[in-house]
């Protein structure tokens, strides 16, 4: 397309190229060199402080693909992009010049204002745009018109993202995320939010605190879910043990050292957990009224019987008056603020908008008089939340004084916001983890499960007794639905799972996974967590029985040489127990794993042949011959184990099934190391003894607490610890065999 580069940089447009600096220039001769190829492009332009970037593209089918990318590479976060869609706007001259179907554009977010806050979260603003729109233009630009090995769909690597943080996998949570940011189909934002959100499944919170964009993201709007995350991160590393010492004067000095960018870390949703409660009302102290601390500490009780109390030591401590003296000062200074320039509310409530203080915006602007202005304030700063909540209070508001009326003779733009709010809460109503299990059955319905991992990151969990009603009663299709898109859901609700008496639960799901009769690391990973599960909750003959047939499924389309060693974990964990090793059950799984692994059989390792020899003594049974013969009579195969000769090995986990099978296979390939398990809560004196007296100490994360794991660490000082971020006898093996 032509473009008149000198035009676009003169008149209206406040930006000189004789002016900016070197990099800035060389972005733009490269902008402008893939414009005039009739390739995508973008150009800036400033005026009178805003400051708006123009996307070029060569047709209109072009402008339509890359408004959907600038959607997902820019979004809401940084830029009116929802609100107008990229259109041109024809009342302003410089626009009005451009070729409407070829060009887009959009203003960068937020404007500038005289507020020095304001202008660091503008420099972050802009910054972050030109970069990606630097990288967006790239990857447009140079992909291939074609691809031999197209690489795994957004959604499935997600799937498998969710399935691993629900198995406690960290190294296929971290290979997943690293996929996703390979393939750049999600923005910084979204891959910040996910890894977050990762980190926060794994209770990784040193890496979480210290993640790259974090100070990104605390200056953004973000899913609740993430916003819960770094609230846990926090109270764990600042808060927690003073918290549960009941040292507040201790927790108030912890406050004063937290940086600044923690200090608006709020949620929308109603607390329901200690650290949630405890890390809000902390930083609510040099903010709220009194009626937030009254009605924080009468629902605090609800999650905790010594909350209230304690909430309310914190307050007095805070403020060196008892609580219910706490009244005349904190009122009378806000009713009387020290002099300064007078503004009205309604001009209030317009600064804050301009300054992206959408959330204080709307609180200033539901105590003004009806009218527009206040209805205007009212639904751009609910549309640039998109949080159901202040979308809710804003809908009630104007119902409550009859504006709708008065809105539908009002100008375009507000009218828009209006049919936005409606559509919004009419699609919001139906929009939860119920609708989603719901829609697994219906196929009208399946709209619900396309939501993205934002939307499903502001959904609450189920509670057991709805999960399980569903579970239980949902039909096979329903069932293979959930197997092979449930990675998310089961990341949300994997404590219902692991809670005691939930094996009808797991077996349920393993029979979702297998009926969905998908393939994929997610699903091997969490078919192992789903056993162990299964097994340490005292399944009924009947749910083992099941579940071992829908493990055989699951094995037969999960199988290959790359997943033999999965396989063989398997086959173990199945027969850990005593129970399942007197099931007929058990007998008729391990003939049906040996013919599906013949096949493969040249892909056996060494510990892989030593774990079915160990089972099949145990099952009073034998291993063919033929998988016997593929080991070589001249090599070694405890030789990766021999430089743990005369060391004291100890492996610990709560899954006690792996560890004991690695110790058993250990014992057998290299006699002469001296091998222990454990799986002692922490705090225990046999686990201290353990972690300060071990050559070689063993961690499986995959199955670990996390207080567990800080302990050990802390017993064995500088001494090494071998970690292992997978389940399974083989994890363990692998990591123990590199030395």
């Amino acid at each position: 397309m032509s473009v008149d580069f000198k035009e676009f940089f003169s008149r209206h447009n406040e930006i000189q190229l004789t002016k900016i600096k070197p990099e800035m220039a060389a972005f733009l001769e490269n902008q402008m060199e893939a414009i005039g190829k009739g390739d995508i492009g973008f150009l800036p332009r400033r005026f009178r402080n805003r400051l708006w970037w123009y996307g070029f593209a060569p047709t209109p089918d072009r402008k339509r693909e890359l408004l959907t990318l600038l959607d997902w590479w820019i979004g809401p976060t940084f830029s009116n992009l929802p609100m107008h869609h990229g259109s041109l706007d024809r009342t302003d001259p410089f626009d009005a010049v451009l070729e409407e179907g070829k060009v887009l554009r959009f203003e960068v977010m937020p404007r500038q204002t005289m507020n020095q806050r304001n202008a660091n979260h503008v420099r972050t603003a802009r910054d972050s745009v030109r970069t990606s729109l630097w990288r967006l233009g790239r990857l447009i630009n140079t992909r291939p018109p074609s691809e031999f090995d197209a690489p795994r769909s957004t959604v499935e690597v997600l799937d498998d993202l969710g399935h691993a943080i629900s198995a406690q996998d960290r190294s296929i949570a971290m290979a997943c995320l690293r996929e996703l940011e390979a393939t750049a189909d999600l923005d910084q934002s979204n891959m910040a939010f996910l890894r977050l959100r990762a980190f926060a499944g794994f209770q990784d919170w040193k890496s979480l605190l210290s993640d790259r964009d974090l100070e990104h993201v605390l200056a953004m709007r973000r899913p609740a879910r993430v916003t819960l995350a770094i609230q846990q991160a926090v109270y764990a590393s600042r808060f927690a043990m003073h918290d549960q010492a009941g040292r507040e004067q201790d927790l108030l000095d912890a406050l004063t050292e937290l940086p600044f960018t923690f200090r608006a870390l709020r949620a929308d949703s109603t607390p329901s957990t200690r650290a949630q409660v405890v890390t809000e009302f902390l930083i609510a102290l040099e903010s709220e009224s009194k009626d937030y601390f009254a009605q924080a500490i009468e629902e605090s009780g609800a999650i905790d019987d010594d909350l209230p109390q304690h909430l309310k030591n914190i307050l007095n401590t805070h403020r060196k008056i008892p609580l219910e003296e706490f009244s005349g000062a904190a009122e009378t200074a806000v009713e009387n603020p020290a002099p300064g320039p007078t503004r009205t509310p309604l001009e209030q409530a317009i600064e804050m908008m301009l300054c992206s203080e959408f959330e204080a915006a709307i609180e200033v602007a539901l105590k003004l008089d009806p009218g527009l202005p206040s209805a205007n304030i009212l639904l751009s700063c609910a549309r640039e939340l998109e949080s159901q909540k202040h979308a809710s209070a804003v809908s009630h508001y104007i119902s409550a004084h009859g504006l709708r009326e008065v809105i539908g003779g009002a100008n375009a733009q507000l009218r828009a916001n209006l049919s936005w709010l409606e559509d919004f809460l009419q699609e919001k109503a139906g929009l939860n983890w119920h609708s989603w299990l719901a829609a697994l059955g219906d196929s009208t319905r399946s709209a619900v499960l396309d939501s993205d991992a934002g939307t499903t990151g502001s959904w609450p969990p189920l509670n057991r007794t709805v999960l399980a009603g569903w579970l239980l009663g949902a039909p096979p299709e329903a069932l293979g639905r959930l197997g092979e898109i449930g990675g998310q859901f089961m990341a949300v609700h994997r404590e219902v799972f692991t809670a005691d008496g939930a094996a009808e639960l797991n077996e349920r799901v393993l029979a979702g996974l297998a009926l969905g009769g998908k393939s994929s690391a997610g699903v091997r990973v969490q078919t192992q967590a789903l056993l162990d599960y299964l097994l340490s909750a005292n399944p009924t003959a009947r749910i083992f029985n099941d579940a071992l047939m829908w493990t055989e499924d699951i094995v037969s389309a999960n199988i290959s040489p790359m997943t033999i060693s999965w396989v063989v974990d398997i086959l173990q964990t199945a027969t850990a127990t005593p129970t399942a090793v007197a099931s007929k059950a058990t007998e008729k799984f391990f003939h049906s794993v040996i013919g599906l692994l013949r096949p493969f059989k040249t892909a056996l390792s060494p510990t892989d042949i030593e774990a079915l020899k160990i089972v099949s003594d145990e099952l009073s049974q034998t291993v063919p011959g033929d998988l016997l013969a593929v080991q070589d009579k001249d090599t070694d195969p405890g030789a990766p184990f021999r430089y743990l000769a005369d060391s004291k090995v100890v492996l610990y986990s709560l899954t006690e099934s792996a560890t004991i099978r690695a110790a058993q296979i250990l014992r057998v390939l290299a006699p002469g190391i001296d091998v222990e398990t454990s799986a002692e809560y922490d705090g225990s004196g046999k686990l201290a003894a353990q972690a300060a007296n071990a050559d070689v100490f063993v961690l499986v994360t995959a199955s670990a607490k996390h207080a567990a794991s800080d302990f050990i660490t802390a017993k064995r000082g500088k001494r090494p610890i071998i970690l292992v971020n997978s389940r399974g006898s083989s994890a363990i093996l692998r990591e123990l065999a590199k030395g």
